[in-house]
């Protein structure tokens, strides 16, 4: 997630863990509830007019939506760290002449 850790120091982001009902229980018809729990990103948004809080964002990731995001910056910054050394092996050639 795009500046985090500076979002998290200035308390404008958190995280939350919630309960989400997907089917109230109906004890009528002998339903049981049936839910899941949600690991959620809260962002504090504000009026970029007024700096008056409005609703907050919510936004819903798993465990694996990160992971899957970590390991593609990662391979991100290999592809950029051989670009790189391709390019410092053509100035160590260059300078040499």
């Amino acid at each position: 997630m795009h500046n985090y850790k500076a979002l998290k120091s200035a308390s404008k982001v958190s995280v939350q863990k919630v309960k989400v009902v997907d089917v109230a229980a109906d004890e009528d018809a002998g339903m049981e509830e049936r839910s899941h729990e949600e690991l959620q990103v809260v962002c504090k948004c504000y009026d970029a007019q007024t700096g008056e809080a409005k609703d907050d964002s919510v936004k819903a990731y798993s465990l694996s939506d990160v992971k899957r995001e970590i390991d593609r910056r990662k391979s991100e910054i290999a592809r950029a760290q051989a670009e790189q050394a391709e390019w410092e092996q053509l100035e160590t050639d260059l300078k040499a002449l």
